[in-house]
């Protein structure tokens, strides 16, 4: 593979002519162009896939990579450009076509349909039909149990319904109701983002699989440790045009990063850079069914107390515990040393508490309202006076955080959905930082998110701590986990397994003790 880009700027033409080289690509997008009103959202974008290549696409949020596969899956019509697959240009009507033409397309948006189940997801088109026209239910569940086991899945139940699975579990479904497809061309759009390390491990045995099949993949993702493991060529995007393309044994995690936001990042988290100040929030023995089991810790002004632990062990159903959301069968919370009695989100927030969660498509926002308006709903009651809504105060205050968060948007009418996943963490954190509180409980504060995006959220993190908020972070990013916070507190099947101080923090002794294994209590001691 040549340095620097397909074929569409010229580089890389040996002997033999460029119409021989342009035979190796099973894709070749020319010059595609898409706007919206007021926004540019690619700019004479090209973008060429090799046959059999794991071919990364990447780029900061709002950079264009999501459009451009929109325009190359039949959501979008292009305003200009040439689609070319398989040597021949098409023109792509709707995702039905993209998919007859050998497209698939698995979104970081679930798009699953909740209320059927898992084979009546993996076969939403062509299902086996008996003699009289009826679906082949036995034989429907028969091919997908066999689906299953064939990458690794023989916990999952053919015959369960969909929404009664986790949201990695249902991803995976995505992910499978595409390889029944038999795409030529397989994109997948941020797939590892809700997935535990074990299913994104699968997800990589599932890809390397199809590619020995003959399927070529679009791979996009902001984990750039998974675009060095699983792909081949990267192509980098910014402001909706076209950068650079790479050879991944070529480059490293700090070029990318430079092209993806056109300087040098020196990535702060900012741990120990603040003041610490008195206990603002101590949980004593708080149990949640199975889940949450005894769990004690203090938090106090200032500080950014991170939440380790493995998938399940416990960490969201802490936050949601103090936010009210999942009511505790024992235990006590105190804030600035009074017990408070939080028995649902609104007695959370009246006690100056607010909770960013992780799944902040389908739980934190209103992705069809305006900006202006989410900000109202996390408000209502600042923005009540005499029974009458404040439209006016509500708006005046998304469009002062706008400005302070700097969302990328003309104004905040425009709807969340048409905003980038980074952009729709700060209408997010806007929401909440609106009602000044004095903790905030924030999940996976940046996963989807790109790395210009992730220190501006950091950074926001910070400031909000040096004004005397508590933090509570939950993350599973372990670096994002060791340099954003002032002290760790560990946890493992429920339950509090350690506890370090900011000299204290290694990623080895995070993971022993988020493993259950015991370290050095005079290391960790608190």
């Amino acid at each position: 593979m040549p340095d620097d880009a397909g074929p569409g700027d010229g580089a890389g033409c040996k002997s033999g002519g460029r119409d021989s080289l342009l035979k190796d690509y099973i894709l070749q997008l020319k010059g595609i162009t898409k706007e919206f009103p007021g926004v540019k959202a690619l700019d004479n974008m090209q973008f060429f896939l090799k046959r059999g290549s794991i071919h990364a696409l990447i780029g900061e949020n709002g950079a264009g990579k999501s459009t451009l596969m929109k325009v190359l899956s039949g959501v979008y019509t292009p305003d200009t450009g040439q689609i070319i697959l398989d040597g021949i240009p098409e023109r792509i009507a709707n995702p039905i076509d993209a998919e007859r033409k050998g497209i698939s397309i698995v979104y970081q948006e679930l798009s699953v349909f909740p209320t059927t189940t898992v084979s009546e997801n993996v076969f939403t088109t062509n299902p086996p039909k008996n003699k009289a026209g009826f679906i082949n239910y036995r034989k429907m569940h028969k091919e997908v149990r066999k689906l299953l086991d064939t990458y690794g899945f023989t916990d999952i139940d053919e015959k369960a319904t969909i929404r009664n699975l986790s949201v990695g579990r249902q991803q995976i479904i995505e992910i499978l109701r595409a390889v029944k497809q038999n795409a030529k061309v397989l994109i997948l759009d941020e797939p590892t983002s809700a997935l535990t390390e074990r299913e994104t491990e699968v997800l990589m045995e599932i890809m390397r699989t199809l590619n020995k099949e003959g399927v070529s993949i679009i791979y996009i993702s902001h984990r750039l440790e998974e675009i060095f493991q699983i792909c081949d060529t990267v192509t980098i995007m910014r402001d909706g045009q076209y950068i650079k393309t790479l050879a991944v044994e070529n480059t490293s995690k700090d070029e990318l990063v430079k092209y993806m936001v056109g300087r040098d990042v020196v990535y702060q988290y900012g741990a120990g850079s603040n003041e610490i100040g008195e206990e603002l929030l101590r949980v004593e023995n708080l149990t949640y069914k199975k889940e949450v089991k005894n769990v004690s810790f203090s938090l106090h002004r200032g500080e950014v107390l991170g939440l380790a632990g493995l998938e399940g062990a416990g960490r969201t159903e802490v936050l949601e515990c103090l936010f009210g959301i999942c009511h505790a069968q024992e235990g006590k919370i105190f804030l600035e040393g009074e017990e408070i009695r939080i028995s649902s989100p609104e007695a959370a927030k009246a006690n100056g508490l607010a909770y960013l969660t992780k799944d902040r498509k389908n739980k934190g926002l209103y992705l069809r309202m305006s900006i202006a308006d989410n900000v109202l709903a996390a408000n209502v009651d600042r923005f009540t006076r005499k029974g009458l809504m404040q439209f006016q105060a509500a708006r005046s205050s998304a469009m002062e955080y706008r400005e302070k968060f700097q969302i990328k948007t003309p104004d905040v009418d425009k709807k969340v959905s048409q905003l980038s996943g980074g952009n729709q963490q700060k209408v997010l954190l806007s929401m909440w930082i609106s009602r000044k509180p004095q903790i905030l409980l924030i999940d996976e504060p940046t996963r989807g998110i790109d790395v210009g995006t992730k220190e501006a959220i950091h950074r926001l993190i910070r400031d909000f701590a040096k004004q005397g908020m508590g933090v509570i972070m939950v993350s599973s990013d372990m670096p994002e986990l060791i340099g954003a916070s002032d002290r760790i507190v560990s946890m493992y099947e429920g339950r509090i397994s350690g506890q370090l101080k900011l000299e204290q923090i290694t990623e080895e002794r995070i993971m022993a003790q988020t493993s259950g294994l015991t370290i050095d209590t005079k290391e960790s001691e608190t």
